[in-house]
């Protein structure tokens, strides 16, 4: 069919009248390979040496924790200093930590690699906020989901792309040129911000760091439909998340055909949200909340499938309606904050929903292991589908989630002065 060429050619030709836009989203498409590498290679050099399901989940959760404690303090430095210095400096300690755990890596115990991705979050706490609070700065509000669904195809492309990259370099030569090549792209998206001005210079009035945190934490109070989805989601990771990824690489080697297999299912998940970013990318629904919140519930398919024994090309595409739903969520989800919220607490406001998310992950890693001990791998998994579904389920009872907007004639117009 030829006529989705022409929207597709004017979506390309607008963003890229928008080149500082566009140096942006190269940079962080680096840094999404490069984030996916670490994660995966350590996860098989982990199973490689032997390690069981505590190991894996302290790898994990190291990530988890590092955005959990620091996300905050990234969003008040987003809506403080400049952002494009922001993206450069957590890009060069990435590129650092990745260098640095290179060279230790053979003198390094297991447990130490949780250290490494935490410190890898810290960094990453910095340029999360800072990234997506330059959106509005760099287009026009008409293009916000376009640019949304455009920064979500390459990172999420490049997520496939390192997910393979990570489990094929590691099987192939070793988990020291996985890491190597992870530090070139960090180093590379470094590059790619470097001399980029700050759009919103200028506009930032001076606080104090606790008044800053304050003005963030009343933006989603005065939002009830804002605070409802973040909860859901926050359980969604707690159940759906946590689980899958630390028995995957354990499933993947006993049953589904080895670290390979490892590599596959991340990568489905990461190509089954390309076509949810071309849609989002051109549909806007009338009700966005309702889309993304019902699509949210198919999450589930991730620890369902893990929990029934499918065989690799089921599972995998599992994976993969797992990352489409989650991606339409995201794009409109994202767009609907980046409207609703006055660029003065954007960043902090875009923290704590990253913070709130996160925030039971470290739990749920932590608790999978005591889980399985306790009732086994099976009923562990089945049970966190089931949560997973009725998390997203039950925010459409609150009032503005299924617009993802403030309800009508309940603007909230004394939140904080519009929140500050």
């Amino acid at each position: 069919m030829s006529a989705p060429a022409g929207p597709a050619t004017a979506t390309v030709a607008k963003l890229s009248a928008h080149p500082r836009f566009v140096r942006v989203w190269a940079s962080q498409s680096a840094g999404a390979v490069a984030d996916q590498i670490l994660p995966v290679a350590f996860a098989l050099y982990a199973v490689q040496r032997g390690a069981g399901v505590g190991t894996i989940a302290v790898i994990f959760a190291g990530r988890a924790i590092a955005l959990v404690l620091c996300l905050l303090a990234g969003g008040i430095l987003a809506d403080r200093v400049s952002r494009p210095r922001i993206l450069f400096t957590a890009d060069v300690l990435r590129t650092g930590i990745v260098v640095g755990t290179l060279l230790a890596l053979d003198d390094l115990p297991l447990a130490a690699l949780g250290i490494v991705t935490a410190l890898s979050g810290v960094a990453e706490s910095l340029s999360r906020p800072a990234m997506r609070s330059m959106v509005p700065a760099l287009l026009p509000a008409d293009l916000l989901e376009r640019g949304n669904a455009m920064v979500s195809a390459v990172q999420r492309s490049a997520t496939l792309l390192g997910a393979l990259a990570g489990a094929a370099v590691v099987t192939a030569i070793g988990i020291h040129a996985a890491l190597g090549l992870a530090a070139l792209l960090f180093a590379t998206g470094a590059l790619a911000v470097l001399g980029i001005p700050d759009a919103a210079a200028g506009t930032r009035a001076p606080s104090g760091v606790l008044a800053d945190a304050a003005a963030g934490i009343a933006t989603v109070r005065h939002r009830p439909w804002v605070a409802a989805v973040m909860a859901a989601v926050a359980v969604q990771l707690f159940a759906g998340t946590a689980p899958s990824l630390t028995l995957l690489p354990l499933v993947a080697a006993e049953r589904l055909g080895g670290e390979l297999a490892y590599g596959l299912v991340l990568a489905a998940a990461a190509g089954g949200a390309l076509p949810a970013i071309a849609l989002a990318g051109r549909w806007r629904p009338r009700r966005p909340g309702t889309v993304s919140m019902l699509a949210l519930t198919s999450y589930a398919a991730l620890p369902a499938s893990l929990a029934l024994a499918l065989p690799l090309p089921v599972t995998a595409i599992c994976f993969a309606v797992g990352g489409f739903v989650v991606e339409i969520y995201f794009i409109y989800w994202l767009s609907a904050l980046q409207r609703a919220i006055p660029t003065e607490v954007l960043g902090k406001t875009l923290a704590l929903d990253q913070l709130s998310a996160f925030a039971l992950l470290p739990v749920g890693y932590a608790l999978t292991g005591p889980a399985v001990a306790a009732f086994g791998v099976r009923p562990t998994l089945l049970a966190a589908a089931v949560l997973t579904a009725a998390a997203s389920a039950v925010t459409l009872l609150v009032p503005g989630v299924s617009t993802f907007s403030d309800p009508t004639g309940k603007a909230t117009s004394g939140a904080a002065g519009r929140d500050g």
